[in-house]
């Protein structure tokens, strides 16, 4: 899921707004009062008011965001993602189902999948700030991370499809 502008890395905020009047209005901000007691407690009146208009008028995007360098990158990257998932993944969905994963104290995690056409969709990812020794060598075609080396480097990705 991405969240407007998300996709060229958009950095104005996406308070929740709204227009209700009336009673809808008042059970608006009485419930979100109650969810958000940590963040009113915090910030009390910095909280954005969802019937406000000036919240509505904060999350209004800079369009120009997308064509500096840094947006343009991030689009770029998003659009490669998208379609490696309209290629290797969509096709395989139906009836695809979960098989496992698993998280290591170290940052590491495997998952796999077994996808309606009988391929494995493997994960393998370094979420830590350091250095992990690579599990043993999954096989298949990788689509996204490319190769890994024997060691993942922070914060790396990887994704096979094994026919």
């Amino acid at each position: 899921m991405l969240f407007m502008g998300e996709e060229w890395g958009s950095r104005v905020p996406f308070p929740f707004f709204c227009d209700f009047e009336g009673g809808l209005a008042d059970a608006v901000r009485k419930g979100r009062r109650e969810e958000y007691a940590w963040a009113y407690a915090r910030y009390g009146a910095g909280v954005p008011d969802p019937l406000d208009p000036d919240t509505f008028k904060s999350a209004v995007l800079d369009w120009e965001q997308q064509d500096a360098p840094e947006g343009r990158e991030r689009l770029a990257l998003i659009r490669r993602l998208l379609a490696v998932r309209r290629e290797e993944i969509v096709p395989r969905l139906a009836g695809a189902a979960f098989g496992d994963a698993k998280a290591a104290d170290s940052g590491l995690l495997t998952a796999h999948w077994r996808m309606g056409d009988g391929a494995t969709l493997r994960l393998t990812a370094n979420l830590s700030a350091t250095n992990i020794v690579r599990p043993a060598e999954a096989t298949g075609r990788s689509i996204w991370g490319g190769e890994p080396a024997q060691i993942l480097p922070p914060w790396s990705v990887f994704w096979r499809i094994e026919s």
